[in-house]
């Protein structure tokens, strides 16, 4: 049974594949293949990438592959699900897996350091040029691979580093379906270019405040 949170993030994640025309889609750290089911029978060809196979749930249009997200290439998809994933990654990462992205739509669900609940800025660190919080990944979780610390950049570092990588963030959901989590719908282009897709009720252009 899926708990309202989930449902939540399943009925916003609708709304954005519904910008698209189905084609091909990537669901990266795809877990128990919640998202990929739900592209799939909304007429997707899904590959669903996870580094962990026992939780791989088989299904009629997914592909499964077992394979670290960090070494998965991205070219050839017409949309790249990142659900729940980029908070468990490092910087490094992060930064690494935008650019392979370059050139491809984006739907980034993930926490932010925006203050909320208790993000103290006291905190704050500063890595390659983005200010964001350290998280400690508990070892007794599979979430995170191979690295025992995240990075969860501010909102505006956030912004930066997709600009960086040759993206912007068309809109982003509002209210934010926790204090510091949100889904982000992500194009190739820069901020100067505007938006140029339609947004469901419930979204907001990319400058909205949280």
């Amino acid at each position: 049974m899926i708990d309202p949170v989930g449902q939540r993030r399943l009925e916003i994640f609708g709304q954005l594949l519904g910008l698209f025309t189905p084609g091909r889609l990537v669901d990266l750290g795809a877990g128990h293949g919640l998202f990929s089911i739900a592209a799939a029978r909304a007429g997707w060809e899904v590959v669903a990438v996870d580094a962990r196979t026992e939780r791989n749930t088989p299904a009629p249009g997914v592909q499964w592959v077992e394979s670290d997200v960090r070494d998965f290439p991205l070219a050839g998809f017409d949309l790249v699900a990142c659900l729940g994933l980029f908070y468990h990654l490092t910087v490094e990462d992060q930064i690494d897996l935008l650019r392979r992205g370059r050139g491809t739509p984006m739907i980034i669900d993930t926490h932010l350091a925006n203050g909320r609940p208790s993000h103290p800025l006291s905190d704050q660190v500063k890595l390659h040029g983005y200010a964001g919080r350290l998280f400690t990944e508990d070892p007794g979780y599979t979430s995170s691979w191979g690295n025992s610390q995240s990075f969860w950049p501010t909102p505006d570092s956030f912004s930066h580093m997709l600009e960086d990588a040759g993206f912007r963030v068309i809109a982003a959901i509002e209210p934010w379906y926790m204090s510091d989590r949100t889904f982000f719908l992500v194009l190739p282009g820069s901020a100067e270019q505007g938006g140029s897709v339609p947004l469901a009720e419930g979204w907001v252009r990319s400058g909205s405040q949280p």
